[in-house]
């Protein structure tokens, strides 16, 4: 007999003590441990420049190409992470000036090759299969290979088309301001696939006044847009 009452007491005392370990659970949540993804983006550039005073005889336009790199991001919890990528990421323009009467025509066209080093602060929201992030930090950019592209036509013909090495017209290293959007989905197993848009705004001037003879300034401008997956790591 006092066998079943003591086994009734401890019973009963289990029943009594659920609610404090509930309550106990929600004052110390349980630690979430910091998770490591790394993947693979590739995307579109759509890349302008602000050019400072503007050229009076060209048409400032786009140039479009292509980036491709690796990314690693550093999830501190489920909603906060440090993203940090590695890209390669063609950025210029495109010029074009009419003159004789329309009779001829030059287009320029501008390609910048970068090493695109992105450090982000990425914020992602919800906890379904589809979720929305938001991110934005700095872009370091080191040159790899300036190039312009120049074709002149005269009465509907070719006359000139040549490719310039435009290396020492512009700095080695442009520093942009990255910010965007995004969303990934969720697969079983932890694996990632996103895509995203983003705009990065060009800081500083990447000509070499110098070596021009100009006073003009020049900032890149580019529309990034990509798509990739991301794996765990732990």
């Amino acid at each position: 007999m006092r066998t079943i009452y003591s086994i009734s007491f401890a019973l009963l005392l289990s029943l009594f003590s659920l609610p404090v370990l509930a309550q106990r659970s929600t004052l110390y949540p349980r630690t979430i441990q910091p998770s490591t993804m790394i993947g693979v983006r590739g995307g579109l550039g759509i890349a302008g420049e602000s050019i400072t005073p503007p050229f009076s005889d060209f048409t400032l336009g786009t140039h479009t190409g292509f980036l491709l790199g690796g990314q690693l991001d550093y999830w501190f919890d489920p909603q906060w992470a440090l993203s940090v990528q590695a890209l390669y990421d063609q950025k210029g323009a495109s010029l074009q000036s009419i003159s004789n009467g329309g009779v001829q025509n030059e287009t320029d066209d501008l390609t910048l090759g970068y090493l695109e080093v992105p450090v982000l602060a990425k914020v992602q929201f919800g906890s379904s299969s589809v979720r929305p992030y938001l991110f934005a930090g700095p872009s370091l950019g080191f040159l790899l290979s300036a190039n312009t592209h120049q074709v002149i036509t005269s009465y509907g013909q070719t006359t000139s088309d040549q490719t310039f090495d435009e290396t020492n017209t512009f700095q080695t290293f442009d520093l942009s301001l990255l910010f965007g959007a995004g969303a990934s989905y969720q697969l079983t197993g932890g694996t990632q696939l996103f895509l995203d848009a983003g705009y990065a705004l060009g800081l500083i001037n990447v000509e070499k006044n110098a070596n021009t003879g100009t006073s003009e300034t020049i900032g890149s401008r580019d529309i990034r847009i990509a798509a990739g997956a991301m794996f765990p790591l732990q």
